[in-house]
C-alpha cells in the first residue's frame, strides 16, 4: 500500500508540474540552447509534454507546438548569427569528430539547396547545428534563411509533436507508458535517420 501511494503521489507531482507554467518556460529554455549546443533534451521536453498533454496531464499539444517552433527558430537563429560572426571551428565541442564531419558536409551542400538541407539536417543533432552554422557563415539572406528556419522548425517539432500524441491516445489509460512508448519511438528514428545520413555520406566518398 505504502508503495502504491508513493507511486501515486510521485505521478501527481509530476502532472502537476507538467500543467505548471514553468513546464512551457523550461521548454522554451530548452529549444533555445538545443539550437546551438545540441546536449540538452528539447525534442524530449517536446514530446514529454505533448504525450502528457494528451491525457489531460499537461498543456494543450497545440500550444506545446506552437512554442516548441517559435523556441526552435530563436535557438537556431542564434546558430545562425554565431556563423556570421564567430566561424563554428572556434568553438571548443565543435573541434570534435563528429561536428567537424557536420561542418564539413554542410559546407558542400548549404550553397546548392539550403532549404532540403536546413529541413533535413534538423534531424540530426550535431549536423543541424553545423548545418545552420554554415549557412550564417555562408552569407545566406535573412529573409531566405528566415523562410526555411519556420518551415524546418514546424516540420521538426510537428514531427515529434504528432508522435507524442499518436503514442498518448494509444495508451489513455496510462500516461506515462504512452510518454515512454512516444520517447523511445523519437529516439529510435533519430538513430535510424543517422545511420541512413552516415551510410549515404560514405557511399558517396567512395564514389567520389
Amino acid at each position: 500500500m505504502r508503495q502504491r501511494a508513493a507511486v501515486t503521489e510521485f505521478a501527481d507531482l509530476i502532472f502537476a508540474v507538467a500543467r505548471s507554467p514553468w513546464a512551457l518556460v523550461a521548454l522554451v529554455g530548452l529549444l533555445v540552447i538545443d539550437g546551438f549546443f545540441p546536449l540538452v533534451p528539447g525534442e524530449t521536453m517536446v514530446v514529454t509534454l505533448a504525450a502528457l498533454g494528451v491525457s489531460g496531464h499537461g498543456p494543450d499539444p497545440v500550444i506545446v507546438l506552437l512554442v516548441a517552433i517559435g523556441a526552435t527558430m530563436v535557438g537556431d537563429g542564434i546558430a545562425f548569427l554565431i556563423g556570421r560572426s564567430i566561424h563554428p571551428t572556434r568553438w571548443v565541442w565543435m573541434r570534435g569528430s563528429k561536428a567537424q564531419r557536420g561542418l564539413r558536409w554542410a559546407s558542400d551542400r548549404i550553397e546548392h539547396n539550403p532549404g532540403v538541407i536546413l529541413v533535413g539536417a534538423k534531424f540530426l543533432p550535431f549536423v543541424r547545428v553545423a548545418v545552420t552554422m554554415t549557412a550564417g557563415t555562408s552569407g545566406l539572406p535573412v529573409k531566405k534563411y528566415l523562410g526555411f528556419s519556420l518551415l524546418a522548425a514546424t516540420i521538426y517539432t510537428g514531427y515529434h509533436v504528432a508522435v507524442a500524441t499518436t503514442a498518448g491516445e494509444l495508451f489513455a489509460t496510462n500516461p506515462f507508458l504512452g510518454l515512454a512508448a512516444s520517447i523511445t519511438f523519437g529516439v529510435l528514428s533519430t538513430a535510424v535517420i543517422g545511420g541512413i545520413h552516415r551510410l549515404v555520406t560514405r557511399r558517396r566518398k567512395r564514389s567520389g
